[in-house]
């Protein structure tokens, strides 16, 4: 009984560890911007719930400014819309989530999703006048192109998902033709690992969305440079919308609250219920075991044991089955995993969820012998309570 219990419990540690682990190793290095400025008591992804949010105004010229200063590296206002996106002559399109950005001369990753194949800036802007060369760029990620069955520099159309009665002023139902610059294979990172996600240039999005009216953004990233302070940032980008939001580091990011600190906090809670359990369950099964064995434990007491003796039989036994249930449930989890994995990449997942590590092993050996140590004190309490007259009596 000790062996099974502590391997069921030690089996979940180790999937919950291994959950956790490719959480941490999921989560990018470094955020995507240091400060975020977002309307107030607006949420970053409230254009896909809701049409008429409350967004940023006058971006460009904003971000533009940001851009310009010494400490910082980049500024891009973001823009969220949903759209409809299929391949040049074909009747099938889907509506996936399309990021309308303004690409920095250095490239960089927003959702997980890279810049790289976008030319710099936003010609098509032309000083607010909206008139400039199109580039009819757009990156897809791998869930947008395996959508629509689409492969890099196919042609594209791109439109409004919004029936026409419910359009914006200015908001059209078709588009230019496009052109699928990349196919970006983003694994479960950002939004694009729960929903089809394609990247384009802000004001070719803003043209398409009616955002071009007041040129409005959901958000605006700035990127601090390396040695640049993030306090002095943030006060700039105060100063820039005074009535906005403000948020540092990775608060606003767009899609989720996976982090280190996520991972840290789960695989955490995990360690304190197994050795919570874990001893539990020992204490529980080892004093029900001597107290079925008080009669053996009397014969050792008269044939000459001493006490020591005899509550070192009973430790060496305990920890005993309490290694033999963690070296059962580090098989147990190795198999829970794969099986974890398995239904999440059948279900929802785009790649596994789950890893595992060589030090799982250890780590999992670690936690049951603490637990074993800890339950040991009330088996030990009952053996050197035992009445060896009374035992031998009966």
């Amino acid at each position: 009984m000790t062996v099974a219990l502590i391997a069921v419990t030690i089996a979940l540690l180790v999937i919950v560890t291994g959950i956790a682990a490719g959480i941490a190793a999921d989560s990018p290095d470094e955020s995507e911007a240091d400060v975020r400025i977002v309307p107030a008591g607006g949420g970053t992804l409230s254009s896909v719930i809701d049409v008429e949010t409350a967004q940023l105004g006058a971006v460009h010229e904003t971000s533009a400014t940001l851009d310009e200063r010494e400490d910082v590296a980049y500024a891009t206002p973001v823009l969220v819309e949903a759209v409809r996106i299929g391949v040049d002559g074909s009747s099938e399109t889907e509506t996936v989530l399309a990021m309308g950005v303004v690409p920095p001369a250095e490239p960089t990753t927003i959702e997980g999703v890279s810049t790289a194949s976008l030319e710099p800036g936003d010609p098509h802007f032309a000083n607010g006048t909206y008139d400039g060369a199109r580039t009819g760029e757009v990156v897809l990620t791998d869930e947008a192109a395996t959508a629509i069955n689409a492969s890099e520099g196919d042609s594209l159309q791109v439109g409004s998902s919004m029936p026409a009665a419910t359009l914006r002023r200015g908001y059209t139902s078709g588009g230019p033709e496009y052109t699928a610059t990349a196919i970006e294979d983003t694994g479960a990172n950002g939004v694009s690992g729960e929903l089809p996600l394609v990247m384009v240039h802000l004001s070719e999005l803003q043209s398409i969305s009616g955002a071009d009216n007041d040129d409005l953004a959901d958000q605006i990233l700035v990127k601090t440079g390396p040695d640049a302070s993030t306090a002095t940032v943030e006060s700039a980008a105060a100063d820039a919308y005074p009535n906005a939001t403000v948020q540092t580091g990775d608060d606003g990011q767009l899609a989720s609250i996976r982090s280190n600190d996520f991972a840290l906090a789960t695989s955490l809670v995990a360690l304190i219920v197994a050795v919570v359990i874990c001893s539990l369950f020992v204490a529980t099964s080892a004093a029900l075991t001597i107290d079925k064995d008080r009669q053996t434990i009397a014969v050792f007491a008269a044939i000459g044991f001493s006490t020591r003796s005899r509550l070192a039989i009973v430790a060496v036994t305990t920890l005993s089955l309490t290694l033999a249930g963690a070296l059962v449930g580090i098989v147990l989890g190795t198999v829970g995993v794969s099986i974890t994995n398995y239904v999440a990449t059948a279900t929802i997942a785009p790649e596994p969820i789950a890893t595992l590590r060589p030090a799982f092993g250890l780590y999992a050996v670690a936690v049951a012998l603490i637990a074993g140590v800890l339950a040991l004190p009330y088996p030990l309490y009952l053996v050197a309570r035992t009445n060896v007259v009374a035992e031998l009596g009966r």
